[in-house]
Formats: C-alpha cells, structure tokens, sequence
C-alpha cells in the first residue's frame, strides 16, 4: 500500500510539474494546505476517490495514470526526494523508506501533541 502512495505522490508532483501547475495554485483550486498537498506528496496524506478523480481531472490525466510508476530518472527530473541515491536492492530502498515515513509520522504526531515544537 505504501508503494502504491508513494507512487502517487510522485505521480502527483511530476504531473503538477509538467502541468506548470505549482503547490500553492493547486491547494487553492482544490480546497487544500499547501501542507496537505506536501503530504500528498510525500505519500503521508492519501485522498480519497473522488478527490483522487478531481485531482486527476485538473492534471489532464487519468488516476490509473496518477498509479503508473515511472522510471526513476523522470521522478529525479521532477524532484522527487524518494529517487535520489541509490539502492543495493528495490527491498533496501522500500525498507528506508517506510523507515522514513514511519519516522515523519512520529515526528509529526509529536508536534501535534506539543511534545515537539514546529521549529
């Protein structure tokens, strides 16, 4: 399930990018934070279906495009964080980053509760 976001999110910010279509233009014309939109992003905030089809229809494509994974090297392009470096093994590089995700929750629901402050 966390790949399938993942590939999302990267999907998301690619087609954002080909689209010329910046963070904060794309929060307001759906209702969103310009942090909701990072978190979708990262893979840490998954829509649901209907939104996924409103999201799909401001990009010009279709949400099983929004699903396709694409190579590496067109992620890199458009600035995913995910693909920069390098991996032994695609197992390695999931396992990083569900550590990583799982860490950015933690972190997040620290600040949430005050135990960790925003700065």
């Amino acid at each position: 399930m966390r790949e399938q976001s993942r590939v999302f999110g990267n999907n998301l910010q690619l087609y954002m990018k080909k689209a010329g279509i910046g963070v904060n233009e794309f929060a307001k014309k759906l209702g969103y934070s310009e942090y909701e939109v990072q978190k979708m992003m990262d893979a840490r905030l998954i829509p649901d279906n209907g939104e996924k089809e409103e999201i799909a229809k401001m990009l010009g494509v279709s949400v099983e495009t929004l699903y396709k994974k694409l190579d590496d090297k067109s992620y890199e392009q458009a600035g995913c964080l995910e693909c920069r470096g390098r991996f032994s093994t695609a197992a390695h590089k999931r396992e990083i980053l569900d550590l990583f995700d799982a860490y950015c929750d933690v972190q997040e629901t620290l600040q949430e509760e005050g135990l960790k402050s925003s700065v």
